[in-house]
């Protein structure tokens, strides 16, 4: 007689459990991550973002001129929320989940961009950290900087 009352309580923490975690959960606010992208060249350059759920437009931007946009960042399987930035000279990632920007106590991840190369602000040392453009293939396939411009 005792061993099914034991069972019961036992199934029924475990469901009272399950329900706190998955309430708990789904009462989370989707984090969001501002990425910033400033053009660094003298004159205008084009760029476009996007991810494997999201792409957006080309954008112009004048010199230092600046685009935001938002990243909802995922909790199952954070690793998983990236956003690729794409120039007339390369790609870049714009966002990872283990770029110290990422963390929620930093309001953004800040980019600086020009005909070179891109560079990523690390809040931990306080300077600009440089990142070589990656080739334009994947971002080719996909629309690429099609419509943007360089003029020097």
């Amino acid at each position: 007689m005792q061993a099914p009352k034991h069972t019961f309580l036992l199934l029924l923490l475990v469901t009272v459990y399950l329900l706190h975690i998955s309430t708990t959960h789904a009462a989370f606010a989707v984090k969001q991550k501002i990425i910033v992208l400033t053009n660094n060249h003298t004159n205008y350059l084009s760029v476009r973002c996007f991810s494997f759920n999201n792409e957006f437009d080309v954008v112009h931007l004048p010199s230092w001129g600046q685009y935001k946009f938002r990243v909802k960042k995922r909790y199952i399987y954070p690793s998983s929320t990236m956003f690729n930035c794409s120039t007339n000279m390369g790609t870049f990632i714009a966002y990872k989940f283990d770029y110290e920007c990422s963390k929620d106590k930093y309001e953004s991840c800040d980019w600086r961009f020009d005909e070179d190369s891109a560079y990523r602000w690390e809040p931990k040392v306080k300077s600009w950290v440089l990142y070589d453009y990656a080739p334009n293939y994947e971002s080719l396939n996909r629309g690429g900087v099609i419509q943007g411009y360089f003029a020097n």
